[in-house]
C-alpha cells in the first residue's frame, strides 16, 4: 500500500463528456461508528464507489473514450426549524445566496480518508472526483466544446492518482482542503450570479468569460488564500457550508476494475448543526443544480 501525505494534486483532468451510467459497488450498511455519544463529533459509516471493466463509456466522441461513475454522499446537517428559516430569510441579504446561509464553513470540521485499489494487474491512473454541494446548491461540471475535435473538462475538485496493479493508494482531505472546496463552491456561485455581465466584458475584451473563471476557481492548483487576482475577489464575506458532494471515479482510455472507500469525520463546531447518520431530520440534496455557463452533458 501507498499512502499519500495530505491532498494529491493532480495535473488538469481529461476531458469528459455528457452524463452517463452510474455504478455503485455498495453503500456500507450498519450503525454509525460515533466517537463521542454526541452528533457534534462522528465518523459516518464508509461510502463504496466501484468500476468495472465491463461498464458503458461515460463519453466518447472518437478521440477519446471516458469512463466514469458517481454516487452521491449527504452530510447528516440538521434541516432547519421554521423559525430558523424565518430567521434567516428576514436578515440581511448575504449574496450570492438567497438569503444567509444556515450552515456556514466556520460551522464544520470535515475530513475525508479515502483509500483507492486498483484490483487489475495493470496500473492504471485514476481520478476521484469531489462536486460538493452546500444548502442552496450542487455543483454539476460537464464539459466545454471547443471544436468538433476538441473537448475540455470543467473542473470539479478532481484529484489524478497512478496505482499500480493489484495495489492501493490512501491518503486524507484535511479540513483545510475541505474548507477550500467549500470556498470554491461560493466563488463559482458568485461568478454565476454574474453571468451576463461577465460575458459581455469578455466579448469586449475587457475582463475573463464565466466559464473559464469558473474552471480557474475549481482547479485544486489554485487557492482562495494566495491573492489570486482570477480567485480571491470571487470569494464572498460569507461562505456557505458543505451539506454534501458527489463522489466519482474515472478513468481514461480504458474500463478498469477499481474502488474508492471514503470515510468522513464530521466535528460540529456550531454545536447543534448536525444529527446523527441515521436521523430523518437531514437537509438532503439541494434541488438547484449549477454549471459553467458553457456546460455540456
Amino acid at each position: 500500500m501507498t499512502r499519500m501525505p495530505g491532498l494529491v494534486r493532480g495535473p488538469k483532468a481529461p476531458p469528459l463528456g455528457a452524463r452517463g451510467p452510474r455504478l455503485v459497488f455498495a453503500m456500507a450498511a450498519g450503525m454509525l461508528a460515533a466517537c463521542s455519544n454526541s452528533s457534534s463529533d462522528e465518523v459516518m459509516p464508509p461510502v463504496d464507489l466501484g468500476m468495472t471493466s465491463s461498464i458503458a463509456p461515460y463519453y466518447s466522441d472518437g478521440n477519446l473514450t471516458l469512463y466514469q461513475v458517481n454516487v452521491p454522499v449527504a452530510l447528516p446537517v440538521r434541516r432547519p426549524t421554521q423559525a430558523e428559516v424565518q430567521a434567516l430569510v428576514a436578515a440581511p441579504a448575504v449574496a450570492p445566496y438567497p438569503h444567509a446561509p444556515f450552515l456556514t464553513v466556520g460551522d464544520e470540521s470535515l475530513e475525508v480518508h479515502y483509500v483507492i485499489s486498483n484490483l487489475d494487474t495493470t496500473p492504471h491512473t485514476i481520478w476521484m472526483l469531489i462536486d460538493p454541494w452546500n444548502e442552496f446548491v450542487r455543483y454539476s461540471p460537464g464539459v466545454t466544446v471547443v471544436s468538433d475535435d476538441e473537448t475540455d473538462p470543467n473542473f470539479g475538485y478532481d484529484l489524478s492518482f497512478y496505482v499500480d496493479g493489484n495495489s492501493r493508494v490512501e491518503g486524507d482531505l484535511t479540513p483545510d482542503d475541505m474548507q477550500e472546496v467549500a470556498i470554491k463552491l461560493a466563488a463559482v456561485e458568485n461568478v454565476i450570479s454574474q453571468e451576463a455581465t461577465l460575458e459581455t466584458q469578455a466579448m469586449d475584451g475587457n475582463g475573463t468569460d464565466p466559464t473559464t473563471l469558473v474552471n480557474h476557481i475549481f482547479n485544486p492548483q489554485n487557492w482562495s488564500n494566495t491573492g489570486d487576482p482570477l480567485f480571491t475577489p470571487w470569494v464572498p464575506p460569507v461562505i456557505a457550508g458543505l451539506t454534501g458532494f458527489d463522489l466519482g471515479l474515472r478513468s481514461v482510455n480504458a474500463p478498469a476494475n477499481v474502488a474508492v472507500e471514503i470515510t468522513i469525520q464530521v466535528q460540529d463546531l456550531n454545536g447543534n448543526r448536525f444529527v446523527a447518520e441515521s436521523s430523518t431530520d437531514q437537509i438532503g440534496i439541494p434541488p438547484t443544480v449549477i454549471s459553467p455557463p458553457e456546460a455540456r452533458f
